[in-house]
């Protein structure tokens, strides 16, 4: 039984390490960032799909309403991000411009060229703020 079990771990492990090519999906550096989201200075962010740029992570965030709450991605592109390419808004996707590559506002999903999700982190509301960190 307990072979088993490590055989199914063992799959399980190698898909999900292969998944996005070599490395994985973990591309974008850790830092350490807690930015505070106010309406005052990120009017557009507190409509449904608005959008802010705001300063944190390793190239800056994009924070979107997806009309359920906010999500926080990471401007640095996940394709060759030792090259630190900065991604911009276009519309309902997100494009660096470098490279070519696209993902889904909506959720940061790969739609061209990219393997890997744009880095996301965690966002609360404390009061009338949002805080985005990792």
């Amino acid at each position: 039984m307990k072979t088993v079990g490590y055989c199914i771990l063992f799959l399980f492990s190698t898909m999900m390490l292969s998944r996005c090519g070599k490395g994985g999906c973990n591309v974008i550096s850790e830092v350490s960032f807690n930015t505070g989201i106010n309406q005052a200075e990120h009017p557009g962010v507190y409509a449904t799909n608005g959008y802010a740029y705001a300063p944190g992570g390793v190239r800056g965030l994009i924070v979107y309403n997806t009309g359920d709450g906010l999500v926080a991605y990471d401007r640095c592109s996940t394709v060759a991000p030792e090259k630190r390419n900065q991604v911009v808004v276009d519309g309902l996707l997100i494009v660096d411009e470098a490279s070519g590559a696209k993902w889904l506002l909506r959720d940061g999903s790969p739609t061209h060229i990219a393997e890997c999700s744009l880095r996301r982190y965690n966002v609360r509301k404390s009061g009338a703020v949002y805080y985005v960190s990792n």
